[in-house]
């Protein structure tokens, strides 16, 4: 018969799953009630695999998913496209450009991309869905809705502020313009880099509905000849951008493009966030306490960040590197869908502690779009299924940036 501790204990996890599952119940009636719902859903499902999605949640979630995937991918009607072009440019595609193809070659729930050519050469030519921002712009409100289940299921964390980042970075996402200004950035950034590359945007016919950008020949990141490399280079990409002061935030398969000669594009821009150096310092010392199992060092990080008091350090050092397992570990090791698998049922055998943390751990809204970029670089590649030594790779990225050695 268990003890009354053990009672109060199992109350305790069994009362914060169900105020997170109340979250989740409420989050998808807002998504489905909402007139661009679907697109939040449909760019979830682009973000995951659905076997990866906890039980009770997954089959209703992957159902929901599913769905929304497949009206996202509509395409957008020839007519209204041109009009599109029209509206930004003033007059005809064709005064602009020297050929438009009005079959999209790719297709996502906010936009859609056709390839042209501008003086001769090709030309990626990525349109807005039509009314899609002031749609959304409408179904923010909706968020409100979200203060009391988030608040109750994360009780340490700013549920305010941290809503407040979503429809800030939200709206950020539905600017082409602004997209097409992070992108120079970045193509700057790494225009002489031996292994990574972005293409150059044409600022001059970017708008807040459309942009253009040069034209890359490549292959998908899990088409690559050597996946193995390409998640790698990617990795450095994306946690070594933390250097140069500008993070990606939403990345996937179909964005990451590997080159004949095996060098890596990244292609989509809309979602960044900026991040100060102070963070990244504090991020490299956590990992780097993380890796050593030094308990003391990584509460120190985790307490500068705002994530964890430094009473709560010792269960999340523990909890990660038991649900982790060998990934947290030197050496090779593989990341694919069954490694994610098998460190969410790691996770979950330890509900006490996943409750603990959910009661006492804060997300600053500053580190959310971040952790999100986090989350998609992982997802991706377990998506494709690499491996490599990734603790270290994740060391070296966030101390070197872009000048991390990926091979």
């Amino acid at each position: 018969m268990p003890s009354a501790a053990e009672r109060r204990a199992t109350a305790v996890t069994d009362d914060a799953i169900q105020r997170v599952d109340t979250l989740i119940q409420v989050a998808l009636r807002i998504a489905r009630s909402a007139k661009n719902g679907r697109i939040v859903l449909a760019r979830t499902a682009d973000a995951l695999d659905p076997g990866w999605i906890p039980r009770p949640w997954g089959d209703e979630i992957a159902a929901e998913l599913e769905l929304a995937r497949e009206k996202a991918r509509e395409p957008i009607e020839p007519k209204r496209v041109e009009q599109a072009l029209r509206a930004a440019w003033g007059g005809k595609p064709t005064d602009e450009l020297d050929e438009l193809e009005l079959e999209p070659v790719a297709i996502t729930a906010t936009a859609q991309v056709h390839r042209g050519v501008l003086h001769g050469e090709p030309v990626a030519v990525k349109v807005l869905r039509p009314g899609i921002a002031a749609g959304i712009r409408q179904d923010l409100v909706l968020l409100e809705g979200l203060l009391p289940p988030l608040r109750s299921a994360f009780p340490a964390i700013d549920a305010r502020r941290l809503l407040d980042e979503v429809r800030e970075r939200v709206l950020d996402e539905l600017d082409l313009e602004a997209e097409a200004t992070t992108q120079r950035r970045f193509h700057r950034g790494l225009r002489d880099h031996a292994f990574l590359t972005v293409p150059a945007p044409v600022t001059r016919l970017s708008h807040e509905g459309v942009m253009v950008s040069a034209w890359v020949d490549g292959v998908p990141i899990d088409h690559a000849a050597d996946t193995d490399q390409a998640a790698r280079r990617l990795l450095v990409f994306s946690l070594g951008s933390a250097r140069s002061g500008v993070v990606h935030a939403d990345l996937h398969p179909e964005d990451v493009l590997v080159e004949a000669d095996g060098r890596v594009a990244i292609v989509d821009f809309g979602a960044t966030r900026t991040v100060p150096p102070e963070r990244v310092a504090a991020s490299l010392a956590a990992v780097e306490a993380f890796a050593a199992e030094e308990g003391t060092a990584f509460a120190a990080a985790v307490a500068q960040l705002g994530w964890l008091s430094a009473a709560a350090a010792p269960t999340a050092l523990g909890l990660a590197r038991r649900a982790l397992g060998e990934l947290a570990g030197p050496g090779p090791v593989r990341l694919d869908s069954r490694a994610v698998v098998a460190a969410r049922d790691r996770l979950f055998d330890e509900p006490d502690s996943v409750v603990e943390l959910i009661l006492t751990g804060v997300l600053p809204p500053e580190d959310l779009w971040p952790a999100r970029g986090v989350a998609q670089l992982f997802g991706t590649i377990a998506r494709v299924g690499a491996t490599a030594d990734w603790l270290e790779l994740i060391r070296a990225s966030l101390r070197d940036g872009w000048e991390a050695a990926a091979g």
